[in-house]
């Protein structure tokens, strides 16, 4: 990288937002030579965004660090040397989950910075395990092959495995049957850098648990590099032994976040970019969409190739998209926002519901299905109002804010299960509509 780009970053990082800087700064190619700092973007929709929104600061940080140096805004050539290195290896690396197509938020700052400080280092880092955890969609994955790639890259000799904990699973039950495990356990141990995905998986599967626990402490005392995903800290996994849990928390353990609405909303832009989906979303609309849906990247995914084929199938203008036309597109998934919530409110919906009275939720019975009513109400009511626990307890039979703690941690784990889902998800639609 160029000398002077380098400085311009960390000066970038501090006049700009982080979304700015992730989407649009941080995928630019940059050459440098005596007289001219050229940056080349990835496609003609980041050049003329560098060029319309950005370039001042561009040149305000170049200006600080090298007066003399002129400013070229182009487009890099399509041709991608980088993937020449890339198809002399068959580990299933996915092209496009690298560092320059992440968009960086405070969500996933710090796991950012630590799994490429580990690719970067791979024979030295003091991170070994290191751990990514959290719910699905979030970006581990994406995270933790981007550290794949990079290793790669700086090294083309370096052995990468990625592996999803299912087929490691189903690879151990194909060499025992055929009485080559030793075999398989040499491919393992062969790695310079295991990736593992949805090491959670592993629980209960008590031959797979023993042989990894043997691949692990090959590898780690060989000072190779491991890198987990998982969608718990491994300390809570149920049915994983405890040698294994020791080993996972003696690591680095970092918990991904669901995405802030800013990053949410660069997500969105950064997406719409990609030639599989080519639309043109304003910042307007992407945080208009990312204000509505609130899961995970998985789902902004979704939303964006449904409106795709809402634009393509319909026939209109990209020009044109509009609130509008993403309303109708997106009907299902932007849900209108409840506002000024009433508990009673929520009381008659829950009560009709489950086919009950209001004054079942505030009653003493113990019989399961008044207690589950009573807990969603409670649940509900803590999430659209305003009250205390305090008060929220007090409109249901005058119980305690332990009471109304424990109903909602009930609630949150049974939102698993995808009966109560739907019950949760109907009950708000209705209150949506009063």
């Amino acid at each position: 990288m160029s000398k002077t780009w380098a400085q311009c970053l960390s000066t970038l990082k501090d006049t700009v937002s982080l979304s700015e800087y992730s989407v649009w700064i941080h995928p630019l190619k940059v050459l440098e030579d005596q007289h001219t700092l050229s940056l080349l973007a990835p496609n003609t929709q980041v050049k003329n965004y560098i060029s319309k929104n950005l370039k001042t600061q561009i040149k305000n940080a170049v200006a600080q660090h090298n007066k003399n140096l002129k400013i070229f805004i182009g487009v890099a050539p399509s041709a991608n040397p980088e993937k020449a290195n890339y198809k002399k290896h068959s580990t299933p690396l996915f092209e496009d989950y690298t560092f320059d197509n992440l968009v960086l938020g405070s969500a996933n700052q710090m796991a950012y910075g630590a799994t490429k400080q580990i690719a970067e280092n791979i024979k030295g880092s003091p991170y070994n395990p290191f751990i990514i955890y959290g719910g699905s969609g979030l970006g581990k994955t994406h995270l933790m092959q981007a550290a794949g790639h990079l290793a790669r890259f700086q090294n083309p000799d370096m052995k990468v495995l990625y592996v999803p904990l299912m087929d490691f699973v189903r690879n151990i039950t194909s060499s025992l049957r055929h009485n080559t495990i030793e075999d398989i356990k040499a491919f393992y141990q062969s790695a310079d850098l295991l990736l593992v995905d949805d090491i959670h998986l592993i629980a209960g599967k008590e031959k797979s648990q023993e042989e990894f626990f043997h691949i692990f402490n090959f590898l780690f005392n060989g000072k190779k590099q491991i890198i987990f995903t998982c969608d718990q800290p491994p300390k809570n996994i149920k049915s994983l032994e405890e040698r294994l849990k020791t080993r996972f928390s003696q690591g680095l353990n970092l918990h991904l976040t669901p995405p802030e609405l800013e990053m949410r909303a660069a997500i969105l832009l950064k997406k719409s970019q990609d030639k599989k989906i080519n639309i043109n979303l304003t910042e307007d609309l992407a945080l208009y969409i990312a204000g509505h849906i609130t899961s995970n990247v998985r789902d902004l995914e979704g939303a964006l190739l449904k409106l795709k084929a809402f634009v393509d199938f319909s026939k209109i203008t990209q020009a044109f998209i509009s609130k509008e036309i993403v309303d109708a597109a997106l009907g299902d998934l932007i849900k209108p926002a409840i506002k000024n919530i009433e508990v009673n409110d929520v009381q008659k919906e829950v009560a009709k519901h489950y086919a009950l009275t209001i004054s079942d939720l505030s009653s003493k019975s113990r019989k399961q299905h008044i207690v589950l009513a009573r807990q969603m109400a409670i649940y509900i009511c803590h999430e659209l109002s305003a009250l205390s626990l305090n008060k929220i307890g007090k409109q249901f039979g005058n119980r305690d804010h332990s009471t109304v703690i424990h109903a909602i941690k009930k609630i949150q784990e049974k939102l698993e299960n995808s009966d109560i889902k739907n019950d949760y998800d109907l009950i708000k639609l209705k209150l949506a509509n009063l």
